[in-house]
């Protein structure tokens, strides 16, 4: 499954790599907004008044050195349930083999790679449940592999409900539709439809964290629909000015509100499922350019000081192939340059290789992804992942990639 390429062919056409240095993190810090009267702060508020018995769960303590794998269960979801059980047992098998001590497991389904959830892996009251796998997978990864932390690997946005809700999407301003279909995340009832998926999800399946999925993003076109508007107006913009001139001098001030509305939004559903598991940790995806280039807030609304405010820790797609950078070397070490700007000993920084070129569906050697990791942990990187593993052709190799994964931890 490929869950990035698309989104990256239709929007990221000029976002190249750029080697440039940008502004201390005290120069930025002043600068963050904060959104007052969220419409996620009710929900949180009406969620901790019926705020559960939370379910005993052994507090994770933080892993010094994350080493991750992450795997899409679309790859192991079957409607032959013999054939299904069988890859179960060889994920099980190859997880054992390379001994991660952190998974980053889907939970999402996403049979048509467009990128966004139209069903599920859980139980739960609004999206179709392809299976219940999720559950299963994390009790088969506990009990058979020595595999510390389960982070679930869920969307904020990126989800497409059934046609009878009728609910308002991101609306891109020359009325076409780029990147992941998203639901608005600034109409109230779209907030309490993620919140109740995610409640439902957390109140059947104990795991130590959440990935949010790359989908926390909006670019400068983006949201044009209605309540976005309405909402844009509260904050004194000329939205739909600013939605047709992407050049216009008030686009950074604009993209920071934005940045600010969507971070607030998911950290509100980190406190709302934090009611039911308290210690859990969060992460986000965050793309390469938001790193490297000083405007790219303008193309994406993520920024690196609102992301270490929010978030435990910042999964950078630290992927040269994608970015198609000329030096991948350097490529690394810019993204490790710009990072320790924020969080100088990269405790809350990770490293996501790609194992696969979706620019022209080659998988990466084994060798290259090792030799990356090896040159990561050089330069200081602490926490290193890769996307995807493909378990049906044991790539990458797992007895290779398993003396890369050795670590104190």
């Amino acid at each position: 499954m490929n869950n990035f390429k698309n989104l990256y062919q239709n929007r990221f056409s000029h976002c190249l790599y750029w080697s440039l240095s940008c502004l201390p993190f005290s120069a930025y810090s002043a600068d963050l907004v904060h959104i007052k009267q969220h419409p996620i702060d009710t929900i949180v508020q009406q969620n901790m008044v019926q705020k559960l018995v939370a379910p005993p769960f052994k507090k994770p303590s933080k892993i010094d050195q994350m080493r991750i794998m992450h795997i899409d269960i679309d790859y192991v979801y079957d409607k032959d349930k013999k054939q299904q059980q069988k890859n179960i047992q060889e994920l099980i098998q190859r997880i054992s083999q390379i001994q991660p001590n952190t998974i980053f497991l889907q939970a999402f389904a996403d049979p048509d790679a467009n990128g966004s959830a139209d069903q599920v892996y859980f139980k739960n009251r609004h999206i179709p449940t392809r299976e219940n796998l999720f559950p299963l997978l994390v009790s088969q990864i506990r009990s058979k592999t020595q595999v510390k932390h389960i982070y679930a690997w869920l969307p904020l946005i990126a989800w497409e409900f059934p046609k009878r809700y009728k609910l308002t999407y991101v609306s891109h301003n020359d009325g076409g539709k780029q990147g992941y279909i998203r639901v608005s995340p600034f109409d109230p009832q779209n907030l309490k439809y993620v919140s109740e998926i995610y409640l439902d999800f957390i109140k059947s399946n104990a795991v130590d964290g959440v990935l949010y999925h790359d989908d926390v993003t909006l670019n400068d076109y983006e949201d044009s629909s209605a309540p976005a508007q309405s909402m844009y107006r509260t904050w004194g913009f000329n939205a739909d000015q600013l939605l047709k001139q992407p050049k216009n001098p008030k686009q950074l001030k604009f993209a920071k509100f934005k940045t600010a509305y969507l971070d607030q939004f998911a950290a509100g559903i980190t406190k709302i499922i934090k009611q039911q598991q308290p210690n859990l940790l969060t992460a986000r995806n965050m793309y390469a350019p938001v790193v490297l280039e000083p405007n790219s807030e303008n193309w994406f609304s993520q920024s690196m000081p609102s992301t270490y405010q929010y978030y435990d820790y910042n999964a950078i797609m630290a992927m040269p192939y994608m970015e198609e950078a000329d030096d991948h070397q350097q490529f690394y070490l810019d993204l490790i340059q710009q990072s320790k700007k924020y969080d100088p000993d990269l405790s809350h920084t990770i490293f996501e290789l790609q194992a696969l070129n979706w620019i022209n569906d080659q998988k990466l050697s084994t060798e290259e992804i090792v030799d990356t990791i090896k040159f990561l942990e050089k330069h200081g990187v602490k926490h290193i992942g890769y996307y995807p593993d493909d378990f049906v052709h044991e790539h990458p190799q797992p007895s290779k990639l398993k003396s890369a994964f050795l670590t104190g931890d």
